[in-house]
């Protein structure tokens, strides 16, 4: 081997140990962004799933005509707004709104939420966007109301360790279309 080919072989060895101290920073990067954002992102979920129980067990206290329950999740002086507008303010206003919401259940009442959207704006603060789906509810005059959609949003917060509801409003929902509706807008 000449002088040549050994400079060459030296020069193809020291640029095949750069790459590779290269590749190996990289991947060194990728487990430390990796190790860091990993514990946040799972105690994210944790919160996430917590705050989501919030709607859930709303849902299922209504189903229950438990009153107290579904006040108990929100802070002492939280507020709801009803869907038909009422403003309420305080677990004990809540209790005895949400009492006079028992007779809309029957035994074949379901509520559940769907569609969540959680928007954490601070660790302890998060903004839900869904939807509550009522079904075979009694109605004001004594009929069976099939579907009602409830567009929901609430204010969750960690208080004292706890997520608990600040602020929650629900609206009415555009009713699913059916074949009354169908009908009278192929009409049109």
């Amino acid at each position: 081997m000449n002088i040549k080919e050994k400079e060459m072989k030296i020069s193809q060895t020291s640029a095949l140990r750069g790459l590779m101290q290269r590749l190996g920073l990289a991947f060194l990067a990728c487990m430390l962004v990796i190790g860091v954002t990993g514990p946040v992102s799972a105690g994210q979920t944790r919160d996430e799933a917590a705050v989501r129980a919030l709607g859930d067990t709303f849902a299922k206290a209504f189903i229950q005509k438990n009153p107290e329950l579904r006040a108990s999740l929100f802070v002492e002086n939280g507020t709801f707004v009803t869907p038909v507008g009422d403003y309420l303010q305080g677990r004990v206003a809540m209790v005895k709104d949400f009492g006079s919401e028992a007779q809309a259940v029957n035994g074949s009442t379901q509520a559940a939420f769907s569609n969540y959207k959680v928007d954490f704006v601070k660790p302890d603060v998060a903004f839900v966007d869904a939807l509550l789906t009522l079904h075979n509810v009694n109605g004001p005059d004594g009929t069976i109301i099939p579907v009602i959609p409830v567009n929901f949003y609430y204010v969750a917060v960690r208080h004292d360790g706890r997520w608990l509801i600040a602020d929650g409003r629900a609206h009415f929902a555009p009713a699913p279309a059916n074949s009354m509706t169908k009908s009278a807008a192929s009409q049109n």
